[in-house]
């Protein structure tokens, strides 16, 4: 038992992988729905489509505009670029989408069972991996840490 925490300090020098692959991860996939949606129409009918069904004002101007932030902060984040300014971006794309589009769908017949359908939410766990980011920062494989 006395290895235990010797075991787990030697682990925390190696938490800049977890950080990189969560921000690589995260990053590439806001990246590349950003781009989908700004560069494939048939991506970007749907995203209209989808703001119009959320009676989100301007769906075609809003839909440019989030697909915009989706593609430039998850390149930056990925890059490891103005990582907070990226996660609070980003956060709010997922918290606008829980509350518009996503929440509204969820039903269930407890407060229990409605939370577990929640937290098995892919936007929630975006979110959560945004705000671990936000708070760890980028780690040293980035190009904040060599600012």
């Amino acid at each position: 038992m006395t290895q235990w925490p010797f075991w787990l300090g030697g682990l925390s020098k190696y938490e800049w992988i977890g950080i990189l692959i969560a921000r690589l991860a995260v990053g590439v996939l806001f990246a590349l729905s950003g781009w989908g949606k700004l560069f494939v129409p048939s991506r970007r009918e749907a995203m209209i489509k989808t703001l119009r069904a959320a009676a989100v004002p301007a769906p075609e101007a809003n839909a440019v505009f989030v697909s915009s932030i989706e593609f430039v902060f998850g390149s930056l984040l990925a890059i490891g670029f103005l990582t907070p300014l990226s996660c609070v971006m980003l956060s709010g794309v997922m918290l606008v989408a829980l509350a518009t589009t996503v929440l509204p769908g969820v039903k269930a017949s407890s407060f229990a069972g409605w939370l577990g359908e929640v937290l098995y939410l892919p936007e929630v766990l975006y979110v959560v991996i945004l705000i671990w980011l936000f708070l760890s920062g980028p780690g040293w494989f980035s190009i904040d840490q060599l600012i």
